[in-house]
């Protein structure tokens, strides 16, 4: 099974634990202000602890999040 990050308004809680683009906490707010926060700074909302209560998301760019979690990923197959 493949793990499934969610973004931006595929994430269906009403609450989150956000984190901005530079690590700082914000804390525990409604998601709504968490997708307006990251729309204005032209950003992904992005859910990183979904196991976690609340989830814990982080602002940032999900596409460059992407790429460095399959740069990881093929660095680990590699020293297999």
């Amino acid at each position: 099974m493949r793990n499934y990050t969610r973004i931006n308004h595929q994430i269906r809680v009403p609450t989150v634990r956000c984190v901005d683009a530079e690590g700082e906490q914000i804390g525990v707010i409604p998601i709504s202000q968490a997708l307006n926060m990251a729309r204005a700074a032209g950003l992904d909302l992005v859910e990183v602890a979904a196991q976690s209560q609340p989830p814990v998301c982080r602002i940032m760019d999900y596409g460059k999040f992407k790429y460095e979690q399959q740069k990881r990923e093929a660095e680990a197959r590699k020293k297999q």
